[in-house]
């Protein structure tokens, strides 16, 4: 069969992962366009909602036929994918070509996030919390109302899917005590899983932000944040997670 070609914007594809879609070989799809301006973020290229050097639409359905068989999932990344009015029925391509799917989401779009749930077109979300709901203007470029965050966080966990809720950390974007406070409102929605990533160093839209060590959040935290969770995972941060797997054990 042909798929009825759509206009879905592509910035980039990483043909083959194991790391961001757990559990699965999965290529990631990274949809051009972004309404954040996220001070820590490094994939300039895609912000813009078009570019000359987008991939089509019609060119990724091919290579993932090429890949049946071989690759489990498909991962939808970003820019925010769910920003573009033909992401659902992009889901549904990829989905009728056999693949799981995965999507990762600044959280935004809420209403395309619960369509994409309700029609079961999700095994995996990933959602990017960056900081106190009160300071997301002042680090993203956008307010999010606290209202639709916590609808978002509900829709997540009654779908019954895998998921995770993560936050970058820098000390300018976001401190100890407020990821204990977000930390706080996840385990109260029910959250499963709470991921922490460490700022990688590099091409960030904000030039200003210096190079960091270290989390630069105490054991102590880290022990209580393992323990509001079923899984709590450090990401770039090899020192931090062994001392905190350490600790957990002793």
């Amino acid at each position: 069969m042909t798929e009825r070609s759509i206009d879905f914007q592509v910035g980039g594809l990483q043909p083959l992962t194991m790391i961001d879609f757990p559990g699965r070989l999965a290529a990631v799809i990274f949809a051009q366009g972004c309404n954040f301006r996220c001070r820590f973020c490094y994939n300039r290229t895609i912000l813009p909602d078009r570019s000359r050097d987008t991939l089509s639409w019609n060119s990724i359905i091919e290579f993932l036929k090429d890949r049946q068989g071989f690759i489990e999932g498909v991962v939808f990344s970003g820019g925010e994918p769910c920003r573009q009015e033909s992401f659902i029925r992009a889901l549904e391509q990829v989905r009728d070509l056999g693949f799981e799917t995965a999507l990762h989401t600044n959280g935004f779009y809420l209403e395309t996030v619960e369509t994409a749930l309700k029609l079961r077109l999700l095994n995996y979300i990933a959602v990017d919390f960056k900081t106190s709901l009160s300071r997301y203007q002042e680090v993203t470029g956008e307010k999010i109302e606290e209202e639709r965050w916590q609808k978002l966080l509900d829709v997540i966990v009654d779908s019954g899917i895998r998921h995770e809720i993560r936050t970058t950390v820098h000390p300018e974007i976001v401190s100890e005590s407020e990821v204990m406070q977000m930390a706080e409102q996840l385990h109260d929605a029910k959250i499963e899983k709470f991921v922490l990533q460490k700022f990688q160093y590099g091409e960030a839209l904000d030039r200003k932000l210096a190079s960091i060590n270290s989390l630069g959040i105490r054991q102590a935290a880290l022990l209580r944040l393992g323990s509001l969770f079923p899984e709590f995972e450090i990401r770039g941060d090899a020192s931090s997670e062994i001392s905190f797997k350490e600790r957990k054990t002793a």
